[in-house]
């Protein structure tokens, strides 16, 4: 997992419990000294335990902290690749992209970056049906980058989650409603 991914997660903490509770974080799920630099990569393993220790620390499902942690991530990523963001008019036009622009800026940024594969589909003006794939199945935190995205763009934004990973389905089915 890329630096800048727990340099989001850093941001969300310390906004949201202080400074202490990072670093509290950091000593019980993080080698000893460990400072998170943006386009290095870091063992996937590291971020779930620090996840885990906020939900913990917040007395949440961890579900429900990923989810979180996406819908802030956006906003935290918008923010700081800029020109990525601004090459979409809308919510709809960055949903259907994710896979053929957003992710081709994230593989010049970054060397070998472990992506998921998702796929999105109209249904009408209102659906869109995505499908997402990543042995990583952080489905909660891309629930969560969506309605960031949606946040972004003044949409509002329903998900549905018929079918999922942590069932055991082969990929994630996520039914965007758009108001």
């Amino acid at each position: 997992m890329r630096g800048v991914i727990f340099r989001g997660l850093e941001e969300l903490v310390v906004e949201a419990i202080g400074m202490q509770a990072w670093d509290e974080l950091l000593e019980a799920h993080a080698p000893e000294g460990r400072v998170y630099v943006s386009p290095t990569s870091y063992p996937d393993a590291e971020l779930f335990a620090l996840a885990q220790g906020v939900a913990d620390k917040l007395n949440k499902p961890l579900t429900d902290v990923l989810a979180i942690f996406g819908q802030s991530l956006f906003g935290f990523l918008a923010e700081k690749h800029k020109g990525i963001s601004s090459k979409f008019a809308s919510f709809e036009e960055l949903v259907l992209s994710i896979d053929s622009v957003i992710h081709m800026e994230v593989k010049k940024l970054y060397d070998e970056p472990n992506l998921p594969s998702i796929s999105a589909i109209v249904k009408d003006d209102k659906t869109i049906v995505l499908e997402y794939c990543s042995n990583r199945k952080l489905c909660f935190c891309a629930e969560g980058l969506l309605y960031g995205a949606a946040q972004f763009y003044s949409r509002k934004l329903t998900i549905e989650h018929p079918q999922c990973m942590h069932s055991g389905a082969e990929h994630c089915v996520l039914i965007l409603h758009l108001d």
